[in-house]
């Protein structure tokens, strides 16, 4: 992983029209930049058409740009506004979405075969993210920026564009309402397997 003086470099690069640090920038950041869209929508086409949109705006429009940026910090502020954007066109931003505790029948499987199925990461994943749905948009994003992109609160507030204590405000809501529903889901697998 570069640190933010090789963004700096590769972006002061790409200002001059040099492909191989554009396509090195996006594949430093890319797949980052799409799991933080992601995050945001909940939709994989969406979050890669956002963090698309913005690297070709910033090929496109290279000539433009601020040589003395903090290259990170600004793609992230690019792809927030490119999938807010995408949200609002595709309808999105009011549609609720539905949460099932659990993808299976319970007499399906046997209770060694649950606790297998538990203890695999693919599942608790999947678990964790059913738990994200139920925050709103705001609480996902700081989530995401700062327990996936390890931002901190102040580089949060800045971004987003709001005070440091409301984003420590949300963080903590968010939170709480992951823990009531993580213990809410182990309650059902207890239930499960002892019930």
């Amino acid at each position: 992983m570069l640190d933010e003086s090789a963004y700096l470099q590769l972006w002061q690069k790409i200002i001059k029209g040099d492909r191989k640090a554009f396509e090195k920038l996006f594949d430093a950041l890319g797949k980052e930049l799409v799991s933080y869209a992601y995050k945001i929508s909940l939709d994989r086409a969406l979050a890669k058409d956002a963090v698309q949109d913005v690297f070709v705006d910033l090929w496109l429009y290279r000539s433009n740009l601020n040589e003395d940026v903090q290259v990170k910090f600004y793609l992230y502020r690019c792809v927030r506004r490119a999938t807010t954007k995408l949200l609002k066109r595709d309808n999105q931003e009011n549609t609720e979405v539905q949460w099932y505790p659990m993808d299976f029948e319970a007499d399906e499987l046997s209770p060694e075969m649950l606790l297998c199925r538990i203890e695999s990461e693919s599942f608790q994943e999947a678990q964790i993210e059913k738990s994200l749905k139920i925050l709103s948009e705001r609480e996902r994003e700081i989530i995401t920026l700062k327990y996936y992109s390890n931002l901190k609160l102040r580089e949060i507030a800045n971004l987003l564009e709001i005070k440091e204590q409301t984003v420590a405000n949300i963080l903590q809501k968010a939170l709480t309402k992951l823990r009531q529903q993580l213990s809410y889901l182990i309650s059902i697998v207890l239930f499960f397997i002892f019930g």
